[in-house]
């Protein structure tokens, strides 16, 4: 079963929303999704990609709509991965 979260993170500071997405990912379980709505106007999803990506995390879906974006972080589970 995939656990999925939501974190609405619109209008804050970079560094404020930042640390409040990697506390969240931590919560994330194997194979659970985290999704992170950001701010159009303040465009951080390149730099929550990579910190995602850096910390072992898959960015799994990104959507626009409007004024704001979805991005969709999974937590993979690394028994699951192929070598």
């Amino acid at each position: 079963m995939t656990v999925f979260k939501t974190l609405d993170i619109r209008g804050m500071s970079f560094f404020h929303a930042y640390t409040k997405a990697s506390k969240a990912l931590e919560g994330v379980k194997a194979n659970g999704i985290l999704e992170i709505i950001l701010d159009k106007k303040r465009d951080f999803t390149e730099a929550f990609q990579r910190g995602a990506e850096a910390n072992g995390y898959q960015v799994s879906d990104m959507n626009e709509n409007g004024g704001l974006i979805r991005l969709f972080i999974q937590k993979v589970n690394q028994f699951s991965k192929t070598k």
